[in-house]
């Protein structure tokens, strides 16, 4: 079936109408209220009927499965339809709104509007956005790590979301653009699974990682190379 997607004039009316308003009480309804519009046309996304999330059970966010489950749906569309507002908005107001109230809920947030702009809309295109927008990330984390030529295709996927500050400390800088990099960082943790468990010492790799890149080309190493730099920095006093 096709995915339906909003018009761009709705998109730009919704997060308008927030921003003027400055009222997040339509984010604890049961379901969104407002007036949606369709694009004339249709999307040009397939996808398989009825993708249904799992919803956050106490401290199990079910990101991982949730990854996959959006990841595998929508596995065969673009960077450049994944980077589609309209798409996400969609998505975050309609589909998964329930999946959403339950995963980012906004009546618990320190700054209400702050976190509808963050995970309910998609302002800008970079990975930082596209990783913060409560559907999106679903589909990048899954975008950025599966690899079909491994025995467990999800492996780097499994790291990556393995704990939360080390999906931001990848998602939310540079290096996380770089799949050599990337891959680099997520294979170095699988076989070091003490630095990968330590939240300051993964950190502070990471850390000299961005520092090394000031006398480094790091883009142009390829996996071995950066893993054989992470190996030295980790070691290093």
């Amino acid at each position: 079936m096709e995915q339906r997607v909003l018009s761009a004039h709705t998109v730009e009316r919704m997060f308008r109408q927030l921003k003027n308003l400055n009222d997040h009480t339509p984010y604890l309804l049961e379901a969104y209220l407002g007036e949606i519009e369709y694009p004339k046309g249709g999307s040009g996304i397939q996808v398989q009927e009825g993708i249904t999330l799992e919803m956050p059970d106490g401290r199990d966010l079910k990101d991982l499965v949730n990854t996959k489950i959006l990841y595998s749906a929508l596995m065969d569309i673009t960077p450049a339809q994944a980077s589609d507002k309209r798409l996400w908005t969609y998505l975050t107001h309609v589909t998964h709104w329930s999946y959403m109230r339950k995963r980012w809920p906004v009546d618990e947030a320190d700054k209400p509007i702050n976190r509808i702009n963050d995970r309910y809309f998609l302002n800008r295109t970079s990975l930082r956005s596209l990783t913060r927008n409560g559907i999106a990330r679903l589909w990048w984390y899954g975008y950025l790590t599966y690899d079909a030529t491994r025995a467990n295709p999800w492996e780097l996927t499994e790291i990556l979301l393995s704990r939360a500050d080390l999906v931001v400390s990848i998602t939310e800088r540079a290096i996380g653009s770089n799949k050599s990099l990337r891959t680099a960082i997520l294979e170095f943790f699988a076989t070091n699974p003490s630095i990968a468990a330590n939240e300051l010492a993964t950190r502070e790799l990471l850390k000299r990682l961005n520092l090394a890149g000031g006398t480094i080309n790091l883009p142009f190493l390829d996996v071995p190379d950066v893993k054989a730099l992470l190996c030295e920095l980790s070691q290093a006093a």
